[in-house]
C-alpha cells in the first residue's frame, strides 16, 4: 500500500467531521466517496467513542482499492451487533460487510486497527 493520507487525531466529537472532510478533499475523484466516507466515520465514530488514544488514521490505494486502517489504543475487538429496526446505533459492522470489498481486525499488545478496502473507482 502506498500511503496518501495520515491523521493522528484526538478522542473529541468533531474528529470524525473533521476525518471525513480531509478524506473528501483528498479523495474528491473517487466515484465510491460516499461509501468510503460512510465507512472511515463509521470506524472512526466507534474509536472516539468506545476506544480512545492514540488514534490513527492511514489510507493509501493498493491495486484498484483504497486502504484504510484506524488504529486505537483499545484491545477490544469491536463486536457485531444485532440491533432493532429503530435503534440508531449497532450498524457499523454491517456496512463494512455491505460496502468493502474486504474488512478486519488486528488486535496487538498496545491496541488494535481495524482496517477496510473498498473499489476505488474514479471519474
Amino acid at each position: 500500500m502506498i500511503t496518501t493520507l495520515e491523521l493522528h487525531v484526538t478522542s473529541e466529537s468533531a474528529t470524525p467531521r473533521a476525518v471525513r472532510r480531509a478524506f473528501a478533499e483528498h479523495f474528491a475523484t473517487v466515484v465510491t466517496l460516499d461509501d468510503l466516507l460512510l465507512c472511515v466515520s463509521e470506524v472512526l465514530t466507534n474509536a472516539v467513542l468506545h476506544a480512545g488514544e492514540p488514534i490513527v488514521v492511514v489510507a493509501g490505494r493498493n491495486a484498484d482499492h483504497i486502504r484504510v486502517e484506524i488504529s486505537d489504543g483499545s484491545t477490544a475487538a469491536p463486536v457485531r451487533r444485532s440491533p432493532e429496526h429503530t435503534s440508531p446505533t449497532g450498524r457499523g459492522l454491517h456496512l463494512l460487510d455491505s460496502l468493502t470489498a474486504s474488512w478486519g481486525v488486528e488486535v496487538g499488545l498496545q491496541g488494535k486497527t481495524v482496517w477496510f478496502e473498498i473499489a476505488e473507482g474514479s471519474t
